[in-house]
């Protein structure tokens, strides 16, 4: 529960803050790249602890697509999704960024 409150939280955090803050130019946007392929994760697989854990390695992204999509997110082109979330399990979205599997 605290995990998906915290996320629930900054979520919000995210659009409140492009509705206060867009008029001075600020860009809010936040990023759910859901799993990525990182040290982490090979703990947490090898742990056993929860549903992630069996999540087959081919399901995570690489890291390099969380860095591209943040860049993306930088650009014009990203700028329908501000005050909202990008997610990059959103395969639409992965075609914009560039990204490919």
């Amino acid at each position: 529960a605290h995990y998906c409150a915290s996320k629930a939280g900054a979520r919000m955090l995210n659009a409140c803050l492009h509705l206060e803050e867009a008029g001075r130019g600020i860009r809010a946007m936040a990023l759910s790249p859901g799993t990525v392929a990182t040290q982490m994760q090979h703990e947490i697989k090898a742990s056993g602890i929860n549903s992630v854990a069996a999540l087959d390695w081919s399901d995570h992204i690489p890291p390099e697509w969380a860095a591209q999509a943040l860049m993306w997110m930088c650009t014009g082109d990203a700028d329908e999704f501000l005050g909202q979330e990008v997610s990059l399990r959103d395969t639409a979205i992965r075609a914009r960024v560039g990204l490919v599997r």
